[in-house]
């Protein structure tokens, strides 16, 4: 029978089979949503690594900040730091998940669509980096646990 880790890797491997297959055909909120899923995990297991006690519930935006001050001791984010870029993706995120038929400054212009697309499109292409940058921020957090 496999072990726990073996399903979590084959689990790891199906969203980001599923991930890459979204942005190569398009599918940009599916994309977004797993890009979500997959960064939200290693946010959790940097605060488990550093002793903290995280609801999987937590919000996207809390796990950001709980993660930034955990590992930075300071909650200020800045320009060109990976915490400022996730939460700037996390407000992409919403806008482009909450907004698809929510009305804004471009939706009544003839190219509303158009606009909303490659926003869409930035914010998943934005994210599947993000996703390699937090990979690789969970393993620097797990190697430097106290």
């Amino acid at each position: 029978m496999p072990g726990k880790q073996t399903g979590r890797y084959l689990r790891y491997k199906l969203a980001f089979d599923r991930l890459d297959e979204a942005l190569e055909e398009g599918w940009l909120l599916e994309a977004i949503s797993l890009e979500e899923s997959i960064i939200t995990d290693p946010l959790i297991s940097i605060l488990e690594a550093k002793g903290e006690t995280v609801s999987n519930r937590q919000s996207l935006g809390r796990l950001i900040s709980q993660a930034k001050m955990l590992m930075t001791g300071s909650g200020a984010t800045a320009e060109g730091d990976i915490f400022h870029e996730l939460d700037r993706w996390r407000d992409a995120r919403n806008e482009c998940v909450h907004g698809f038929c929510k009305l804004d400054d471009h939706a009544y212009a003839d190219n509303s669509a158009e606009v909303f697309t490659q926003r869409t499109w930035e914010t998943a292409k934005k994210g599947r980096i993000l996703v390699d940058l937090v990979k690789h921020l969970s393993r620097e957090a797990k190697v430097g646990r106290p």
